[in-house]
């Protein structure tokens, strides 16, 4: 059984909780954190010490831990998902699936995380779900982890037309937690620029956040949205007003 708390480290607790959160790729009410050591200052530049720290999962992720405890002989599987409204599922397609999911275990096999590899498909594309008590050290910042893994699995399986479909990843649910903060932050931040009148700029995100940040204010009535900035730094910026409006600006 692998750990699912970690201990950090830095100059405050503020900097370790900060730490902590960038590198697991979490949100601050994700996790329970423990001061083990507060900082001490030095005298003379002697015997300084860091703030130490732990930090474990909580809720939703605290409620995965408890699942049942993943076989040591991890084998991909495929489950077809139950039809929602709006959507429909085709049946299951083990030569889609199975490459995908394989890959994804040989990667987690290379990196020594042991995780459930689930894979389903739809009409457009194919999801890969992965479960575990450590795999939140896969998402990494904003997803960028997480986006890395599954651009390399897209471009590995496409490989020779091996798999046409597109391929989503997904851990533990994240993408869809995140879809949801980022929706209701966008939402908010739209509510500001109109109350200010003036444009507002959203932190840094993926290409794929950014993306649903336009679509969920592509119809909210005041406000355009466009993307500024370079590489890491690109982020959405909320405009009020009409114009340009429902038209998102993305490259």
């Amino acid at each position: 059984m692998k750990e699912k708390s970690w201990e950090y480290t830095g100059k405050t607790v503020e900097e370790a909780t900060q730490t902590a959160l960038e590198e697991l790729g979490l949100e601050r009410d994700d996790v329970h954190i423990e001061i083990l050591e507060e900082p001490q200052k030095s005298f003379l530049r002697l015997g300084g010490k860091e703030a130490r720290i732990t930090v474990e999962m909580i809720g939703e992720w605290e409620v995965i831990s408890k699942k049942e405890s993943t076989p040591e002989s991890v084998v991909p599987t495929t489950e077809k998902e139950p039809v929602e409204p709006a959507e429909t599922s085709e049946a299951m397609s083990p030569e889609s699936t199975g490459k995908p999911a394989m890959m994804v275990n040989d990667i987690l096999g290379i990196m020594g995380i042991e995780a459930r590899v689930e894979a389903r498909e739809r009409e457009d594309l194919i999801i890969v779900d992965i479960w575990g008590e450590d795999v939140a050290i896969l998402i990494g910042k904003g997803g960028l982890t997480l986006d890395a893994l599954q651009y390399l699995v897209n471009i590995g399986c496409r490989r020779n037309d091996e798999v046409t479909k597109r391929i989503v990843i997904d851990i533990e649910g994240y993408k869809k937690r995140r879809k949801v903060r980022l929706e209701k932050e966008a939402e908010q931040m739209a509510s500001k620029a109109i109350s200010l009148k003036k444009s507002v700029e959203l932190q840094p995100m993926s290409a794929s956040e950014r993306k649903v940040v336009h679509m969920s204010l592509r119809n909210r009535d005041g406000v355009w949205t466009e993307s500024n900035g370079e590489g890491a730094e690109r982020r959405v910026v909320i405009h009020p007003g009409s114009e340009n409006q429902n038209v998102p600006r993305e490259t």
